[in-house]
């Protein structure tokens, strides 16, 4: 569960208010006067930090008159007046609770050895005579608050306890980490058990109602904009809530009233965290079918002169009055501003204009211009001053002594009132430039939406894909940085979830939700590196970019090679081109063909007439025809040349073997 910074809240009656501040300082204040009425300040405030915060039931009346005069001791040993509305038990890191008291302005106890971690959650009984708390460690300790001593504890679930409430009965106790449990204190079992909140439980506040409709209380989880009523009745298991309260953003505390008959309703005073406060009013007599909407939700703004700045709405006190009365903190916990209202004379959203507590009012300070050491310079009253129209100051009505209605003013008069008009004073200059028509004339530059952190938050709350999908497709650097720096850290964890949901889509988008990634990491580092939670949210991301890059080393190798190629085929032709010559964009030699007249007469033709050239042509076509006949004649020689030779060579070879044959054919005789 995400750590509130700041743990506040109001006394039974409604009289007081009071806060641990993040460096664990206790601050009270009187709600009627608004003025601080104590501070405290443990001794290892900044070692063990507080934790939680709660005050003692109110005092019975009957209680009140049978103290006896034994307790109030020299030593300060008396029952340290638990039983009064002005005891504070504040639970610490270390697992030490504190019990202070308002009226003796000291630490009255110190209740030591119930745990070793952290204690989370704190609650009284009815009587304010035991004190239970639970700690980091999953345990539950009932204190006995007049001794300082332990009266019992045991062990819950595996789950972890947040918040825990004592309902009406007195007898049942409310646990509340995820799922809801009701125990018996005396036999400490569980009785009933509920459905729950899909987060972390961060508020649990019983309903005290008149008569027999008992055990109702009311619990409200983190990043959950509603609030649930749920019933114990009995041995229940998996029980479902009996009303719902819709908030416009996530609670940040609520108060509910103690009706007087059964006819009065239960006034639900709730503050999100944007600052608005809610009122309710409801009847809780059985399970309501639709989500309950408020009477009125009440904005504060401050009064400072040109500018609207919002003044946020701390915590309130519903009074649960007929006259429909609350007490109202807002500004600044540094310096806070109380007021008492009727939200019954209110409309359905109230805008209440108040002003900044934290702000200082010099219009009552006594500060004089003799103090300040201002001096005004006297100056004649014939002095002339020459300066722009806007720099002059205009005269009174009555210091100028001419009639409005005057459509002209002689010269007598203007000289008569011894004022010199501011426009004659002007120079030319500025004369012309103030009839210069093209002047651009200033106007307001519409507002630029330079961030989607509300747009955002609405789509993660209501996981709406299409509001989703219209921020988390910008690629903007300058709109995701803003966007991501705006959002709470409740949103981190959802936000990656649903980045991973959709880079598992292929396409373009998965580039801009890179971006988103990216920029989340890097200004959310810190709050990640502490979430518990972060291991099981990143290895789907991490799995999902390992499956996308596997391949990623073998295109690198291809875009490589490629690149070697593409580049020596460049450097190819770049070689080839620089080989090659170029021909001349003109020719070195022109050759003109002449006509035959001018050949004639110049004498280079060696034909005359036609009737030489045609003689010509017969003696080179007879020439060509006898150079035929002799290849003719030659072929033919050379083919019975031929003839011949292999005629004599096969004779000669026939002689040679007939020779071999008689050789051989007497020297076998011979043998």
């Amino acid at each position: 569960m995400a750590a509130r910074s700041q743990e506040t809240a109001f006394s039974p009656n409604g009289q007081y208010f009071a806060n641990v501040s993040t460096d664990s300082r206790l601050k009270i204040w009187e709600c009627e006067s608004g003025r601080a009425k104590q501070e405290f300040i443990p001794a290892s405030h900044l070692s063990a930090a507080c934790t939680c915060l709660v005050w003692a039931p109110s005092k019975q009346p009957e209680q009140s008159g049978n103290q006896s005069k034994k307790k109030r001791k020299s030593n300060g040993e008396e029952a340290t007046g638990v039983a009064g509305s002005d005891i504070i038990a504040l639970g610490t890191a270390s697992g030490n609770i504190l019990l202070y008291s308002l009226n003796r302005a000291e630490l009255v106890h110190q209740l030591k050895g119930g745990h070793a971690g952290k204690v989370r959650s704190l609650c009284w009984n009815q009587d304010g005579s035991s004190l239970f708390s639970a700690s980091s460690e999953k345990k539950i300790v009932e204190w006995d608050a007049v001794e300082g001593v332990i009266k019992c504890q045991w062990k819950v679930d595996k789950n972890p306890i947040f918040r825990m409430c004592m309902l009406q009965d007195n007898c049942t106790l409310v646990t509340a980490g995820r799922s809801i449990q009701c125990w018996n204190v005396e036999t400490r079992s569980i009785v009933a058990t509920f459905t729950g909140h899909t987060t972390d439980v961060a508020h649990l506040l019983p309903v005290y109602s008149p008569g027999a409709k008992g055990g109702y209380f009311l619990t409200a989880a983190d990043a959950d904009r509603c609030i649930s009523a749920w019933r114990f009745v009995g041995e229940e298991k998996n029980g479902q809530s009996q009303a719902s309260f819709t908030l416009q953003d996530d609670p940040l505390n609520f108060t509910v009233s103690r009706p007087i008959s059964d006819k009065d309703p239960v006034v639900l005073a709730a503050v999100t965290v944007t600052g608005i406060l809610h009122v309710f009013e409801h009847h809780l007599n059985g399970r309501s079918k639709k989500p309950l909407q408020p009477i009125v939700k009440i904005h504060i703004g401050s009064d400072v002169a040109g500018t609207a700045r919002p003044l946020p709405v701390l915590s309130a006190y519903a009074c649960g009055d007929a006259d429909g009365n609350c007490v109202i903190v807002y500004g600044s916990l540094v310096r806070p501003g109380f007021e008492k209202m009727c939200y019954r004379n209110q409309d359905g959203m109230a805008y209440i204009v108040r002003r900044d507590p934290s702000s200082v009012d010099h219009s009552k300070s006594d500060v004089t211009s003799s103090a300040l050491k201002l001096r005004t310079p006297i100056l004649p009253a014939d002095v002339k001053t020459l300066a722009p129209e806007y720099m002059v100051p205009m005269p009174a009505s009555s210091e100028v002594g001419v009639a409005v209605g005057r459509k002209r003013r002689t010269q007598n008069s203007e000289s008569n009132s011894g004022l010199v008009s501011a426009k004659d004073s002007l120079p030319m200059e500025q004369r012309l430039s103030a009839l210069n028509l093209d002047k651009a004339v200033d106007a307001v530059a519409p507002p630029q939406a330079d961030n989607m952190a509300q747009l955002l938050l609405q789509g993660l709350h209501s996981r709406d894909p299409k509001i989703l999908q219209s921020v988390l497709d910008r690629g903007d650097a300058q709109i995701i940085g803003n966007t991501i720096r705006r959002i709470p850290v409740q949103a981190i964890l959802p936000l990656i979830l649903e980045l991973t949901r959709m880079m598992q889509f292929r396409g373009h988008p998965n580039y801009s939700y890179a971006k988103w990634l990216r920029s989340l990491l890097e200004h959310h580092a810190g709050y990640l590196t502490s979430c518990p939670d972060l291991a099981s949210v990143l290895t789907p991301l991490l799995a999902l970019m390992t499956a996308r890059t596997s391949l990623f080393p073998k295109l690198s190798q291809l875009r490589g090679r490629l690149h070697l190629m593409l580049g020596e085929l460049e450097h190819r032709s770049e070689k080839e081109d620089a080989t090659t010559t170029e021909l001349p964009a003109t020719a070195l030699l022109v050759y003109r063909e002449e006509s035959s007249d001018e050949a004639s007469e110049e004498g280079d033709w060696p034909l005359q007439s036609g009737s030489e050239s045609e003689d010509q042509w017969d003696e080179l076509s007879d020439y060509g025809e006898n150079m035929d006949v002799n290849e003719a004649k030659d072929d033919s020689e050379q083919e019975t040349d031929d003839e011949n030779n292999s005629e004599e060579i096969d004779e000669e070879v026939e002689e040679a073997s007939d020779n071999d044959i008689e050789s051989v054919v007497e020297n076998g005789l011979s043998d």
